[in-house]
């Protein structure tokens, strides 16, 4: 288990001390206090300042060097201001493309409807979107290891914008067609699969360890807030304005996450390794996540929880007016309810990973949602399914943060990506 914000096998990060003064790492691997002895250093190996050890990420991966003063020091103080520069464009950034994917999920709904009324097209547009998740999950993880993953990340946001300011210009001039909204739908599917994984895998590369909870949690926090802003703001902009100021909008999210990427500068490198065929590339992803106990059953519960929850919100619409007679104001209140409670949740949730360790709050997340959910099963009261309900999502989001934290700390900074979409 993961202490608060520590790795077990990081010199001078133990539970109750986080953050150590006076204390070293010569190398890869050795810890020492007070004055470092030349003599006892292997050529080749560097001494690191005490605040970078943080930056190891799993028992076989060497700590990561960062760069050198002219005096042959690790500034760390500019390593970490860098770092606080960095969380800064990244959250403001994802908090406008959030909002705009929500947006982009109901106007892309409403536009079939409008286009066909088919209920049957609905599905396909959904399946254009989802198919590449399957199709090239595991392949996109290889591509994420082998590339710049700043310029891969703000190559998917161009091309996702693209594709919504050409929908946008085929609605303005009058040629929309429904193969235009599959083949948007797909390249945003492709795209959304490159970067969800390669955000992931970008953040150990631009923020100190002990900002990834913070981080994390905040991300989750933006998703729950665009779920609740989104589609509000996507039903206006179509019925005021039209499917193609909608659709524009959504472009103009993207851009704006670009634009956010290119002030984010690396403050550590990923290992360097052999290429090897992708297929094998693949498998060492898989074989590692295999071999690593902790992210197999973080994985499997992760997985389980996916399950359960992707029809969870269309049956709780069915729960809300059957078993809660609520028209259709009611039911958008109690899922405003959940929102604001699970917004809540992810708020503290860094203040609590900072008291408990990771594993605990992985735990305590999937007690939190499965606990939460069945309360509101028996229930009959709005208040009880509106509480017990966002107490659900606070353990979706607890879940979710200690998942990705895990894998950040855990996986060896080469093969990150392969372990990202492995586990999605």
């Amino acid at each position: 288990d993961l202490g608060p914000g520590t790795r077990p096998d990081v010199p001078g990060q133990g539970e109750h001390d986080p953050e150590p003064v006076g204390l070293g790492c010569v190398g890869n691997s050795e810890a020492f206090s007070g004055e470092h002895d030349p003599a006892q250093q292997n050529d080749g190996d560097a001494v690191v300042h005490p605040a970078e050890c943080i930056r190891h990420r799993s028992p076989a991966s060497r700590y990561h060097r960062l760069p050198m003063t002219e005096d042959g020091g690790f500034d760390a103080l500019r390593v970490r201001s860098q770092a606080r520069y960095n969380y800064r464009p990244i959250i403001a950034g994802q908090g406008i493309s959030l909002l705009g994917d929500y947006v982009a999920i109901i106007t892309i709904q409403l536009f079939v409807l409008d286009l066909t009324g088919s209920a049957a097209d609905l599905g396909l547009t959904a399946a254009a979107e989802t198919v590449p998740v399957l199709v090239f999950g595991l392949l996109a993880g290889v591509l994420l290891d082998r590339t710049v993953l700043r310029r891969t990340l703000i190559f998917a946001d161009a091309a996702r914008a693209l594709a919504f300011a050409l929908l946008a210009l085929g609605i303005a001039t009058g040629v929309e067609r429904l193969w235009m909204v599959f083949g948007v739908a797909f390249i945003v599917g492709s795209m959304t699969v490159l970067f969800d994984s390669g955000l992931q895998a970008l953040l150990p590369l631009t923020l100190t360890d002990d900002m990834l909870v913070t981080a994390n949690s905040r991300l989750q926090l933006a998703r729950t807030l665009a779920m609740v802003a989104g589609p509000a703001l996507g039903g206006v902009l179509a019925a005021a304005a039209g499917f193609e100021v909608a659709f524009l909008f959504n472009a103009a999210t993207f851009l704006a996450s670009a634009i956010f990427l290119t002030m984010n500068r690396q403050i550590t490198t990923r290992d360097a390794h052999a290429r090897t065929p992708i297929f094998e590339a693949i498998a060492a992803g898989l074989r590692f996540l295999w071999n690593e106990t902790r992210l197999r059953w973080a994985t499997a519960g992760a997985t389980a929880v996916n399950l359960v929850f992707a029809p969870l919100e269309a049956l709780l619409v069915l729960f809300a007016q059957d078993r809660l007679g609520l028209d259709r104001g009611g039911t958008g209140l109690l899922f405003s309810a959940h929102a604001v409670i699970g917004a809540i949740g992810l708020a503290v949730a860094p203040q609590v990973a900072r008291r408990v360790r990771l594993g605990h709050l992985y735990v305590v997340g999937m007690f939190l949602f499965g606990g939460g959910f069945v309360v509101v099963a028996f229930t009959r009261e709005f208040w009880v399914a509106g509480l017990f309900g966002g107490i659900g999502l606070v353990g979706v989001g607890w879940l979710n943060v200690a998942l990705f934290t895990l894998r950040q700390r855990l996986a060896p900074s080469e093969m990150l990506g392969r372990v990202i979409t492995a586990s999605r």
